[in-house]
């Protein structure tokens, strides 16, 4: 049986991979947290089922294998032509807040339906 430190769970440094939108998923690893492409662009795999190599910070579609940098989004093997979007390489300790609706967002007053002009006379 391998010793856990104290303060920590097993399975505190496994890679996680988890869908923030429609178009990418989150990738933690390591203390990193990436943001990428949802899909490969190889055939369209649902990289949220991708296997995460996390000591070298790559992920590999489900469907055909393809491998890519999550660092950059190079193809580093596999049948994709194209590289991976990766947005953004974030600092481990962000939290990434959820998806945002604008069309449930209130007006601002001066612009609500039936506030009066401003500056005008009544």
């Amino acid at each position: 049986m391998t010793a856990v430190p104290a303060g920590r769970r097993r399975g505190d440094d496994e890679p996680a991979v988890r869908q923030v939108t429609e178009d990418l998923v989150l990738v933690e690893v390591g203390g990193r947290k990436v943001l990428a492409a949802a899909l490969c662009p190889h055939r369209g795999g649902r990289l949220k089922y991708g296997r995460v190599d996390g000591d070298r910070l790559r992920i590999t579609c489900p469907l055909h294998h393809t491998t890519f940098d999550l660092s950059s989004g190079e193809r580093l093997s596999g049948a994709a032509c194209a590289a991976l979007r990766v947005v953004d390489v974030l600092p481990g300790d962000l939290t990434v807040p959820e998806r945002r609706d604008p069309a449930h967002d209130e007006a601002p007053a001066a612009s609500a339906p039936g506030a009066a002009p401003s500056g005008g006379a009544s």
